[in-house]
């Protein structure tokens, strides 16, 4: 999974230096090169959105390894 992430920031990464590299042709038009640094924006959104939802991933399974965990010592008890 972290693969998955580094691959995304790595994308982002490389968007921002062509959005870099692009910039002084855009004198005329800055809005292209506001455009672009959005986009790249939205891409590392996307790195941070499966962060997220890993970690909650995570926390999710902990929990119901938890719960098995006290099912069974109830069970005992019962």
């Amino acid at each position: 999974m972290d693969g998955i992430i580094g691959a995304i920031v790595a994308a982002a990464l490389v968007w921002f230096t062509v959005t870099a590299v692009n910039a002084p042709g855009q004198r005329d038009d800055p809005g292209v090169t506001l455009i672009m640094a959005g986009i790249g924006v939205a891409i590392l959104g996307v790195a941070l959105i499966v962060v997220v939802l890993r970690m909650l991933l995570a926390q999710a399974v902990a929990r119901d390894a938890e719960a098995a965990q006290i099912q069974a010592e109830l069970d005992e008890v019962i």
